[in-house]
Parts: structure tokens; C-alpha cells; sequence
């Protein structure tokens, strides 16, 4: 996943991953990776191993397909005919790549929907969007969707707030 080591978001989905494969006597095997220099660093690492895990005769693999340089390393495993599911990043890219399955949200809609709650839930006249990895395409479209919906709730929205994306312990 792109979920770099110090992203405690991704402890949770871990120690579940861990736990269901556990449950089901399956050999699971994690890869999270240190905070690197750029995104794009990242996606070249999780690309190579991706391919590398894919070339050395896995039977299956679940990916985040967060940029279009890791759909390229998705291909390539669809042709190796090693089955893949994306999960969390990448619902468009999954879909071009005629996964059978995604685990996750449509982004853009997530984004709007949440700008509605949060309208329901209180009153306010202006709202940021937060992004916690502003080089992560589909945390674009999750801001376009809530800048959408502030539009149409008559709300000025400010545009968005770029926050850390690793929670260093």
C-alpha cells in the first residue's frame, strides 16, 4: 500500500489484514515503506515490488493504486495472471484495469458527501479542505467533491490545507 510506516492510519488496516488472514490460515505477506524523499520515490518502490512479488509466482496481491506508475505494475501481474484486488486508492484505475474487485470509495462523492454531514451536523460559512497527501491524486478528487458541495450549499469554501502526512510517533 502507499501507507508509509509512520502513517498510523494504516496500523488499523494492517492489524486487521493480519488478523483475517490469521482467521484463515493464509500466508499474508506486508510491505510498508519508510518515508521517502517524494511520492513519486514511493510509487517507483511499491511499483518494483509489485512486479518483483508478481514475477516471483504470487498467487494474489491487493495493491493501492494510488498513481497510474503502479496501474502500470498492475498490468503487467494481470498478464503474469496473478489475481489482484485494488484497496482504499485507485476505484477509477481498478475499473480501467477491469479488476473484478475494489475495496474502498468513490473519492469525488466522499468528499461531497461528507461536506453535507458536516453542514447537517453544524453551522459554519466558510470550510478548508484537509489534505493530508496533497501529491495523492485521489485526495484531489475527495477536495473537489466537498469544494462541489460547499458551492452548492452556499458555503465559501477556502480551498484546501495541506497537513502532514506521516504521524511520526
Amino acid at each position: 500500500t502507499h501507507g508509509i510506516t509512520t502513517d498510523e492510519y494504516w496500523d488499523t488496516v494492517y492489524a486487521a489484514a493480519e488478523q483475517g488472514a490469521m482467521d484463515m490460515n493464509i500466508d499474508l505477506q506486508f510491505d510498508r515503506f519508510e518515508p521517502q524523499s517524494s511520492q513519486e520515490v514511493l510509487y517507483r518502490k511499491m511499483s518494483a515490488k509489485i512486479l518483483s512479488l508478481c514475477q516471483g509466482g504470487v498467487d494474489g496481491i491487493f495493491v493501492t493504486i494510488s498513481d497510474p506508475m503502479i496501474a502500470d505494475a498492475v498490468k503487467r501481474c494481470k498478464e503474469l495472471d496473478v489475481a489482484v484486488m485494488s484497496i482504499n486508492a485507485g476505484i477509477a484505475l481498478s475499473k480501467e484495469l477491469g479488476l473484478p474487485h475494489h475495496v474502498g470509495m468513490v473519492e469525488e462523492n466522499a468528499g461531497y458527501q461528507s461536506a453535507f454531514k458536516m453542514a447537517e451536523m453544524s453551522t459554519f460559512t466558510k470550510a478548508f479542505c484537509l489534505n493530508h497527501s496533497h501529491d495523492l491524486p485521489v485526495l484531489q478528487d475527495r477536495c473537489a467533491g466537498f469544494e462541489r458541495a460547499m458551492d452548492e450549499l452556499g458555503i465559501e469554501y477556502l480551498g484546501q490545507v495541506v497537513v502532514p502526512d506521516d504521524n511520526i510517533r
